[in-house]
């Protein structure tokens, strides 16, 4: 965290932040957050999702799927950048040239050893109170993805999926994801 938690910020404070290329800031609840860029593994299995995803999307026609770095506005006081996003087709007026503007349908966070605190706890309470409908957390370590759907402002966890077994979302009809492929990555050698 770098900001003195009596100040709350807001998302003009936010865009006056000079560009970063090697950190990643979020506002959260009015404080601003810092994490390093994300390791190999985290990205490969970002990008192993994001395919899974976007080719279903796409092929059916059914909305669009984004990968970080975007801002997600969903406050004068919450300004995320989840690793992806989708958006239904009946929603995509949300999409504007900055960033998102309002809850994605199904936010994915990647978890890692300098964010999953946060995206468990205080992420997670803020997507379930701004309506993000569906959110999952994918464990690279556990090579587990853990999906919540939001009922009454908050998330229910519907299922955890491990390796071997084939991820399902009624968000999302039809569409199976491999769980042992999101996980297959390349490890680079220390």
């Amino acid at each position: 965290m770098v900001t003195n938690p009596q100040v709350r910020l807001t998302v003009r404070d936010y865009l006056s932040i000079p560009d970063d290329d090697e950190n990643r800031y979020e506002l959260i609840d009015g404080e601003l957050y810092m994490a390093p860029a994300p390791s190999w593994g985290h990205q490969d299995t970002v990008g192993n999702i994001y395919v899974a995803l976007r080719e279903f999307v796409h092929t059916d026609g059914l909305g669009r799927v984004t990968i970080a770095l975007i801002d997600v506005y969903l406050s004068d006081e919450d300004v995320f950048q989840p690793d992806i996003i989708y958006i239904s087709i009946e929603r995509l007026d949300i999409i504007h040239p900055n960033g998102v503007h309002g809850a994605p349908d199904l936010v994915v966070e990647v978890l890692s050893p300098g964010t999953e605190r946060r995206d468990k706890t205080l992420k997670s309470a803020r997507y379930a109170m701004f309506d993000v409908r569906e959110y999952w957390q994918a464990d690279p370590v556990a090579k587990t993805i853990a999906v919540l759907r939001a009922r009454d402002g908050v998330f229910e966890r519907v299922g955890v999926f491990g390796e071997g077994m084939t991820l399902e979302t009624p968000l999302l009809p039809g569409l199976r994801v491999d769980v042992s492929a999101v996980f297959d990555y390349y490890v680079p050698q220390a």
